[in-house]
């Protein structure tokens, strides 16, 4: 497979929607789609339909989420824009990390990954929000779990993720 970056018109892509991935001429859409996607072709999805659906269950769980944070990053007004981090912060973040804590423990109590003994596309979504919430919203957002502050740096310190992590563009989100 070839990547490469192209300037585009959102009105010619499928959906009408970025991000799109073209894999042999065909254009996928859909940022959800794209991630199975890969996931699969490169064996980060899970080896059975349990440890598949609980990387979908994680996947949706936050994305969910990300929606929620992105909505308050995007607020234009400022009183509603503070009164939604605020509950973020207070309710919406602590709730997360409880529901990704007792997901992530059905798993060889926590010790590990969230399915089986490797590194899945479950594993780096959390990862990937976490690196938001802990960066840019709530510092001590781990403080409250153990486990998955364990996690974190668990994924953070494999050889490649730790290489992307200090060399990446950054962003808000």
């Amino acid at each position: 497979m070839i990547y490469k970056y192209t300037k585009c018109l959102i009105s010619d892509m499928p959906q009408g929607t970025l991000p799109v991935l073209t894999v042999n001429g065909k254009i996928l859409p859909q940022s959800g789609a794209i991630n199975r996607y890969l996931a699969r072709k490169l064996d980060l999805y899970g080896k059975t339909n349990e440890e598949m659906t609980t990387n979908d269950i994680v996947m949706e769980t936050v994305n969910d989420f990300r929606n929620t944070l992105v909505r308050a990053h995007f607020e234009q007004d400022d009183a509603k824009k503070a009164e939604l981090f605020k509950n973020i912060k207070e309710q919406t973040v602590p709730n997360f990390i409880n529901q990704m804590e007792n997901v992530l423990c059905e798993n060889n109590d926590g010790g590990g990954f969230f399915v089986g003994s490797a590194l899945t596309v479950g594993d780096l979504a959390i990862l990937d929000v976490m690196e938001v919430v802990v960066g840019l919203i709530l510092p001590t957002a781990l403080d409250q779990s153990e486990k998955l502050k364990a996690h974190r740096e668990r994924v953070s310190n494999s050889p490649r993720i730790k290489e992307w992590l200090e060399t990446r563009p950054k962003t808000d989100m």
